[in-house]
């Protein structure tokens, strides 16, 4: 029996929950609301996997994919904001501009929807649009890190030092368990979106200690 839509719709409901207390805790402060909205993107593509598994459309394993494709540029978003850094719009326009391009690139190259696998969703292979989608994913996850990195040295306060290396461990806490996934068994290459967004839960039980640890403290942004 396939049971990966049960867990695609209970992760779904887990994060959406989790997005929604999140952004209700404290709705001005733009870290709450940056996490809340990661949350839920990360829960709307549990949804969008559901429902690739239960009604085989095309449509929603594009949605699921742009879903994921705009998750690094978030990132970056993310750790700006903790960083306090006012960018142009320009800049943001360039940082996302790649999860566009793979956007339209998976909406033009899928022919047909994804397959819905034991636990995981195995997506269509676009080639090597599939290597460069990799490789924007390690360098917007190495930058986001980056940013973090430097982030610790911008602040004074011990408190702020330590919610960036809880940003920074936030990036490590779900991407490298699904490379290290991905490495022993690469046959589940084809389905890394899928692995990683099941690993995310991880990140979610982080943004809970991190917004815990910042409300403790009294930490705005």
């Amino acid at each position: 029996m396939c049971f990966a839509p049960y867990i695609s719709l209970s992760t779904f409901i887990i994060e959406f929950l989790l997005a929604l207390h999140f952004l209700l805790k404290n709705p001005k402060d733009k870290l709450n609301q940056i996490i809340a909205l990661i949350s839920f993107l990360l829960g709307l593509y549990q949804l969008n996997e559901f429902f690739i598994c239960t009604t085989n459309l095309k449509i929603f394993t594009i949605l699921a994919m742009s879903v994921t494709t705009i998750l690094p540029a978030m990132g970056i978003s993310y750790a700006l904001i903790m960083w306090r850094r006012k960018i142009s719009y320009y800049w943001y326009i360039l940082i996302y501009v790649p999860a566009i391009f793979f956007m339209i690139s998976f909406y033009v190259l899928y022919k047909e929807s994804a397959v819905c696998n034991l636990i995981f969703i195995q997506y269509p292979s676009t080639g090597l649009i599939d290597n460069f989608y990799s490789l924007y994913y390690i360098v917007y996850i190495v930058g986001t890190t980056i940013l973090f990195y430097l982030g610790t040295s911008s602040v004074k306060s011990k408190y702020e030092k330590r919610l960036f290396y809880l940003g920074m461990f936030g990036m490590f806490i779900f991407t490298v368990p699904t490379y290290i996934f991905l490495v022993f068994l690469p046959m589940f290459n084809t389905q890394f979106s899928s692995v990683m967004c099941e690993f995310a839960l991880l990140l979610a039980i982080e943004f809970i200690i991190l917004l815990w640890y910042k409300e403790k403290h009294g930490i705005k942004y």
